[in-house]
């Protein structure tokens, strides 16, 4: 049973090794839906030495259709990764007719080597996920990061359900996207091996002095951490017997 927690800071991945995850998908921005760490945040995370880092590879946010450049800036990225040491990466592409970008996939799969590869949810906006499925297991992917083609995973559960059926025994399929403490055991009793959740909390804001300029909107947004106690209950009820 596999619990990766999604994390973009050093508190966070130390809150999840705390309470017993398995992994951490390392990202930043996590209120666009994760981007690309940056490479100092990467190495301080591998050095930690508490969990597997799996880095996202997502250079913006919106589609997962990218230019040359962004191409280009994705590849020095997952090189990055690797020769950091990290456990694996985290990527997706598709075309411009919201198929899997084979050509693509199968060269960043090169460039990847023996690190552990997840297809994201660029796979919920394929408009042909089952013939996708057989694509990334042809490809060499080991993980698909998936709601079930649904804003929140428990709403698609169903078709996860089928995916898991169908594909499981051939690639992992980890269900993200509003798993917690309330549904964490639901999908444990629908077959699932894997789930993926950030388990974040907004910290106390920080006491600003009158004579600050505290009007800027910068200054007043919620920082969020991997939350102990919330992931210390997933983790009971995921792996309780």
């Amino acid at each position: 049973m596999t619990i990766e927690v999604c994390v973009s800071s050093l508190l966070s991945i130390k809150n999840a090794a705390l309470a017993g995850a398995d992994r951490v998908e390392l990202c930043s921005a996590l209120d666009l839906g994760g981007l690309t760490p940056s490479h100092g945040l990467i190495k301080k995370a591998i050095d930690l030495n508490l969990l597997p880092i799996h880095c996202l590879i997502r250079p913006r946010q919106g589609h997962f259709f990218y230019s040359k450049d962004e191409i280009q800036l994705i590849e020095q990225n997952i090189e990055y990764a690797k020769s950091a040491g990290s456990h694996g990466i985290v990527i997706g592409a598709h075309d411009k007719d919201f198929n899997l970008d084979i050509s693509l996939l199968r060269k960043w799969k090169s460039l990847a080597g023996s690190m552990y590869t997840t297809f994201h949810r660029a796979f919920d906006v394929l408009i042909s996920p089952e013939k996708a499925l057989n694509q990334l297991i042809d490809l060499g992917f080991d993980c698909v990061l998936t709601s079930g083609q649904n804003e929140k995973a428990i709403d698609g559960i169903n078709t996860l359900k089928y995916f898991n059926e169908k594909f499981g025994s051939r690639i992992n399929l980890m269900p993200g996207s509003g798993v917690g403490i309330d549904n964490s055991k639901i999908f444990k009793e629908a077959g699932f091996s894997f789930i993926h959740l950030s388990g974040g909390k907004s910290l106390a804001p920080l006491i600003i002095p009158k004579k600050v300029n505290n009007k800027l909107s910068f200054l007043n947004q919620p920082i969020r951490e991997a939350n102990f106690e919330t992931l210390s209950q997933v983790v009971k009820n995921f792996k309780s017997s």
